[in-house]
């Protein structure tokens, strides 16, 4: 999952994983800025993508005799780096619960403006939800691809030719569209 610098698309090799530095502190350096977009793009706040990566980067380090012994160390560690976001999204959804019953009881006024900004950003969570539910990888390679990284990047990380990563990111685009433009068949909250 090595990300190219602005405008430069990274050579492809017979063996991607020949230039991988067995030390941890170079991998995840090089890695780092990639896994922040991609948190990023997930949870939409910088301060929670930070947290992810780094909660990420604690449990790669502690595991990362397993990583290189994988049979994908790039596909090891983004494995973390999901699970670390899914995380704070759990989290996330705990405390949004707990602000809901504070609300529930002193039922304070919101403007029209925030009400529907709320709802297009439920909107796109919605059919991002649902399109993680219909084709998980589907979903995964939007989020990737939305966070920059290129089609050879992306199927590395996910397992898959870069050809089918380009594929998947249109039909996900697609199903997307779709939902947000019929969320009653979708069965939209």
């Amino acid at each position: 999952m090595n990300t190219p610098g602005p405008g430069g698309e990274r050579s492809l090799r017979a063996d991607p994983l020949d230039d991988l530095p067995n030390d941890f502190e170079a991998f995840f350096t090089r890695e780092n800025t990639g896994y922040l977009r991609y948190a990023q793009q997930r949870l939409r706040h910088r301060e929670d993508a930070q947290d992810a990566v780094q909660n990420a980067g604690a449990t790669l380090y502690k595991n990362w005799r397993r990583a290189l012994a994988s049979e994908d160390p790039q596909a090891f560690a983004f494995k973390i780096v999901k699970d670390a976001v899914v995380d704070v999204l759990r989290e996330r959804r705990r405390a949004e619960r707990k602000r809901l019953r504070v609300i529930a009881q002193r039922r304070p006024d919101t403007s029209q403006d925030e009400l529907e900004e709320l709802a297009e950003l439920d909107a796109l969570d919605w059919a991002m939800d649902e399109l993680a539910r219909a084709a998980p990888i589907q979903a995964d390679v939007v989020r990737l691809r939305q966070a920059g990284l290129s089609y050879p990047d992306i199927g590395r990380s996910l397992g898959i030719a870069h050809t089918t990563a380009r594929t998947y990111y249109s039909l996900g685009r697609r199903h997307l569209d779709y939902l947000l433009e019929h969320p009653d068949d979708g069965q939209a909250p």
